[in-house]
């Protein structure tokens, strides 16, 4: 009668789980070097020199809070969620090598390269010079690890994108290797999560105080950058003050905004505010208003209207392009005869109404657009549609044609006879 086989033990488990780690990244580190050195590197090392490549190797990542900071386990595991996920799917390419790697093990097995090659010296075996030889390129090109902080930082930042709101906590990614600690080998990749709370003040505006909070972003590895306009920027001629300006913005211009700009995250909105207040372009609406530019990955579609209080600029609310009260929506109504309840009406004072794949198609509406400033509105569909979270429910096209008439068609003369 057969026996029966008993289960392994945790210890027998682990063991096996080591073994095909070993395995795994000791067949991707072949794989590598002998791409970056253009033959069969790999062959040429002893077991004893692979065995300390694998003790001394660069660690998966780890995701940690930063000293100090205190976060929920939720949002933890969401980020390390995100994370591996990223780190799974993205792909690092090294032009110069024509080599394409999973930047997940770019991470370990890209890194652990570096290190192989500076801890093996010409006396250590046969064929070690011909090793580092072999190695050297790669090994002392910057460009690899140019390539992967900007590979990080756009990661980390669409990371961001997905949890900063100026109302909340500024939140930021940095990533470091360090030594392995508490006796261990090798290095550890490690990405930490900062979190800060941001600045607010209340700004006495027409005789009340309100509430306003200081515009910034939270940029991957550096943290917070404060925005800063000097009055020069805003066209204020003073000889007395030329001093940089703190910025905030207040609650109401962030609910119009988000109101507004409606087919993108709000987090992402408020990036893009950052960036149209760090090259701001600055405008006058016909009341002589302040307005700041406001465009989406370097499109216009709106302005901030700002004033200036005690040395402090206030962002006061926030317009789309095409209502009454910026230079556009003025062209409008001098165009078409369109005023805010027509723009309300056919709800062209809101992004969504452009997340189309057909709008501006017709040449009548193209026109219209073009001729009153707002011909940048037709072409956000192009760089906005991969990330939109909401589209209209009707045709803004066919809604403006039949609104404006242009769908009408001439009843002949003898007809009315």
């Amino acid at each position: 009668m057969a026996q029966r086989k008993k289960k392994p033990n945790g210890h027998q488990i682990q063991s096996i789980t080591q073994a095909q780690h070993r395995n795994e990244f000791m067949r991707k580190l072949k794989s590598f070097v002998n791409s970056i050195g253009g033959e069969d590197i790999y062959s040429l090392l002893p077991a004893k020199i692979l065995e300390r490549i694998y003790r001394l190797r660069f660690h998966s990542i780890t995701i940690a809070p930063a000293a100090g900071t205190l976060l929920s386990n939720k949002l933890m595991e969401e980020q390390k969620h995100v994370l591996s996920e990223c780190l799974k799917r993205e792909t690092l390419y090294l032009p110069k090598y024509g080599l394409k790697v999973l930047l997940g093990d770019y991470l370990t097995v890209g890194l652990t390269v570096f290190a192989m090659y500076r801890t093996i010296h010409d006396n250590d075996f046969s064929n070690a010079a011909k090793v580092r030889s072999a190695l050297l390129n790669y090994c002392t090109d910057k460009e690899p690890y140019i390539l992967l902080h900007q590979q990080l930082f756009t990661i980390f930042q669409a990371i961001a994108w997905g949890v900063c709101k100026l109302e909340n906590d500024f939140y930021w990614l940095n990533y470091e290797s360090k030594l392995a600690e508490k006796g261990k080998f090798g290095m550890n990749n490690i990405v930490e999560v900062n979190v800060q709370v941001g600045e607010s003040k209340r700004i006495k505006i027409n005789g009340s105080a309100r509430p306003a909070i200081r515009l910034g972003w939270a940029n991957p590895f550096e943290g917070i950058d404060w925005i800063m306009l000097k009055p020069s920027t805003l066209k204020i001629r003073s000889s007395l003050f030329n001093h940089p300006m703190k910025v905030y913005i207040q609650s109401h211009a962030l609910l119009r905004l988000a109101e507004r700009i409606d087919s993108i995250e709000a987090s992402l909105a408020q990036y893009n505010m950052y960036t149209s207040f760090l090259d701001a372009k600055v405008n006058y609406d016909s009341y002589h208003n302040l307005m700041v530019e406001y465009r989406i990955f370097g499109t216009k579609a709106g302005y901030f209207r700002i004033d200036i209080v005690d040395k402090v600029v206030v962002v006061r609310t926030f317009l789309f392009l095409t209502q009454s009260g910026t230079p556009e929506g003025q062209l409008l109504w001098k165009n078409a005869g369109l005023q805010k309840l027509d723009t309300n009406y056919l709800a062209i004072n809101k992004l969504s109404s452009f997340m189309s794949s057909d709008i501006g198609n017709n040449e009548n509406i193209r026109k219209l657009f073009e001729d009153s400033g707002c011909q940048c509105l037709l072409g956000l569909y192009n760089s906005v549609n991969i990330i939109c979270t909401k589209r209209s429910t009707q045709s803004t096209t066919t809604l403006l044609l039949e609104y404006l008439g242009y769908n009408e068609k001439l009843i002949p003369e003898e007809a009315l006879d």
